[in-house]
C-alpha cells in the first residue's frame, strides 16, 4: 500500500506507514503458502525436499512486485499475478505442490491477518503508554477545581482530576476488546475455491496447523462471506477513534486563548503559523481528530460491506481492503500522538480556577444565603454586589465577596470554617476524589489486561 507523504503520512503511524507496503503484503503471502507447504511435509503428504527446494526458488527479492501491483486489476485481486509469478519461479517438478486447495480469497484474507496484527500490538503498546499518562494527570490534579460545563457554558465545579477519569474512562470500556483482538481476532482464511475446504485438509487438520506456524487463531469455519471478523476489527479501531476524539475535543477547547487552562507540549516548530508567527496551534489535536474522523468513515464502508452473496463478494469483499488497513495505521497514528499529547500536556490550575471564578456566583450565593440568614437583609445585597463587580472587573467571586463583608460593621466569625467551605468550589465536587481513585484502578487493571 502506497501512503503519500505529504498529504496523507501526516496523520498515519510512520511505521505503520513504511510497513503496510507491497513489499511486506508481497510476503505475506509468501508467508501463507509457505506454511501450507511446511505443514504438508510434516505430516508425509509431500516429498520432504519440496519446502526447502521452494524457499530458495520463492525468495522475496526475485519477485516483481510492480509487475503484481499492475495485473492485480486483471483478476482483481493480487493473489493471482503473485500465484503465477510463483509458479513461473518454481522449478516445473514442484510447481504442482504449490498454492495447492487454495482459492486467491484465503492468499488475501491471511496476508491481511498477518500485516495488521503486529500493528495492533503497536496501538495496544501505545495505549499502555496513554493509560500511564492519564494516571500521573489524575494524581496531580484530583484536587484541581475548575468549571465543569454544559452545552459549552459554565454549570458548577469539578477538578482536573475527574475530566481526565472521564476521558480515560472511555478508553478503559474498549480495551478488553482490544485485547482479545491481539490475543485472538486475527484468523487463518482456508476454505478453497467455495469455503467447504478439502478432505485432506480436514482429515489431517492442516488448517489448524497452518493457523499455529502463522500465529493465527483458527475460525469455526472459513471466512469467506462471514466478515465477522473484519467488521470486528474495525468496530474496536473505530470505538478507540470516538474515545480518543473525546479527550482531544476538550483539549483543543481548552487550549483557547480565552481559556488557557491546558496547552499542548512544547514542541520546537510543531504548532507554528504560516503567517501569524504569534500562534500556538494545537496541531497534536487537530492530527488525532482528522484520523478519528477518517476511521468513522472507514468503518462505515466495512459496515456496508459486511453482508455478501452466496460463497464470494461481488465487490464487497475488494472494498474493504484499504479501509482496514489505512484504518489500523490511522488509529496507530493517532494513539501515538495521544500519547505524546498526553504525557506533556501543561496544565495551568490558576487559569481553571480564574474562569471557574467568573461564574462562581451562580453556585455560591443559595449557601451563603442560608449561611447568613440571621443577617439576610444586609448579606443579600452585598452577595449581589460581589456578583456585578466580580463579572465587571474579571475578579473571583470569592475574594471580592470576602473584601465587601469585611467592611461591613456585622459580627461575624468563620471558627468552624463553614464560610470557608462554601466559598471552596471543592464543596461543590461531589465524588470527584472518589471518582478519580476508581478510576486509577480501572487503569492498573487495563494496563494489566493488555500486557498480557
Amino acid at each position: 500500500m502506497k501512503i503519500t507523504q505529504l498529504i496523507n503520512q501526516p496523520f498515519v503511524h510512520p511505521d505503520i506507514a513504511n510497513d503496510f507496503s507491497d513489499h511486506l503484503f508481497v510476503q505475506a503471502m509468501l508467508d501463507f503458502e509457505l506454511a501450507i507447504i511446511e505443514v504438508r511435509k510434516n505430516q508425509g503428504l509431500i516429498p520432504e525436499e519440496i519446502l526447502q527446494k521452494s524457499k530458495q526458488a520463492l525468495a522475496i527479492d526475485l519477485f516483481d512486485i510492480d509487475a503484481i501491483g499492475a495485473q492485480t486489476y486483471m483478476g482483481g485481486n493480487a493473489a493471482i499475478p503473485f500465484v503465477i509469478q510463483a509458479k513461473a519461479l518454481l522449478p516445473q517438478e514442484i510447481k504442482p505442490y504449490f498454492h495447492q486447495t487454495v482459492t486467491s480469497q484465503d492468499v488475501i484474507d491471511t496476508a491481511m491477518m498477518l500485516m495488521l496484527k503486529p500493528a495492533l500490538k503497536h496501538i495496544n503498546y501505545d495505549l499502555i503508554e496513554v493509560l500511564k499518562a492519564c494516571g500521573v494527570l489524575i494524581e496531580n490534579h484530583r484536587a484541581t477545581p475548575m468549571a465543569g460545563r454544559t452545552l459549552l457554558q459554565q454549570a458548577l465545579p469539578i477538578t482536573f482530576g475527574v475530566k481526565v477519569s472521564q476521558w480515560v474512562s472511555s478508553l478503559i470500556a474498549i480495551i478488553p476488546n482490544l485485547a482479545q483482538l491481539e490475543r485472538s481476532g486475527f484468523y487463518l482464511q482456508w476454505g478453497g475455491p467455495v469455503g467447504v475446504s478439502d478432505e485432506e485438509n480436514e482429515r489431517y487438520e492442516l488448517p489448524q496447523q497452518v493457523a499455529k506456524v502463522l500465529e493465527l487463531s483458527m475460525p469455526l469455519l472459513p471466512w469467506h462471506t462471514n466478515r465477522q471478523p473484519i467488521h470486528a476489527i474495525a468496530s474496536a479501531l473505530d470505538a478507540c477513534a470516538g474515545a480518543m476524539e473525546n479527550i482531544v475535543e476538550d483539549i483543543a477547547l481548552m487550549c483557547q486563548s480565552e481559556l488557557g487552562e491546558v496547552a499542548e507540549p512544547a514542541i520546537i516548530g510543531m504548532g507554528e503559523s504560516s503567517s501569524m508567527p504569534h500562534k500556538r496551534n494545537p496541531v497534536l489535536c487537530a492530527l488525532i481528530k482528522a484520523a478519528t474522523l477518517r476511521m468513522h468513515g472507514h468503518l462505515s464502508v466495512i459496515s456496508n460491506t459486511t453482508a455478501q452473496p452466496f460463497e464470494r463478494g461481488l465487490g464487497q469483499w475488494h472494498a474493504t481492503w484499504m479501509p482496514l488497513t489505512e484504518g489500523v495505521a490511522l488509529i496507530a497514528g493517532a494513539t501515538a500522538y495521544l500519547k505524546i499529547l498526553l504525557q506533556g500536556l501543561q496544565v495551568y490550575p490558576e487559569r481553571m480556577v480564574a474562569n471557574l471564578d467568573l461564574n462562581s456566583d451562580a453556585y455560591l450565593i443559595k449557601n451563603l444565603q442560608r449561611h447568613f440568614s440571621v443577617n439576610r437583609d444586609q448579606i443579600y445585597p452585598l452577595m449581589e454586589k460581589a456578583s456585578q463587580e466580580a463579572h465587571i472587573d474579571h475578579k473571583g467571586f470569592s475574594q471580592t465577596f470576602l473584601a465587601l463583608l469585611a467592611k461591613l460593621p456585622l459580627d461575624w466569625d468563620d471558627n468552624n470554617g463553614e464560610l470557608t467551605a462554601i466559598l471552596s468550589p471543592l464543596t461543590y465536587c461531589g465524588a470527584a476524589d472518589r471518582q478519580c481513585q476508581v478510576t486509577l484502578q480501572a487503569i492498573d487493571k487495563s494496563i494489566l489486561l493488555l500486557e498480557r
